[in-house]
């Protein structure tokens, strides 16, 4: 886990510079498709991405 966590803190500290991978869901537009999903099930969907989400946070 400290393997991990290092590289995640190399990432992040790597945004400074450009990189936007850590935001991955909202580049590929995982908000758009919750919305979609959510609109179609009023809101029921159990299969959306970013409710409860680390990243939902970050945006």
């Amino acid at each position: 886990m400290t393997a991990y966590s290092r590289l995640q803190q190399q990432e992040f500290d790597s945004e400074k510079e450009g990189y936007t991978a850590t935001k991955h869901q909202r580049e590929v537009g995982t908000t758009y498709f919750d919305a979609i999903s959510n609109a179609i099930s009023s809101g029921e969907s159990s299969t959306t991405a970013m409710k409860d989400s680390t990243e939902t946070d970050q945006f």
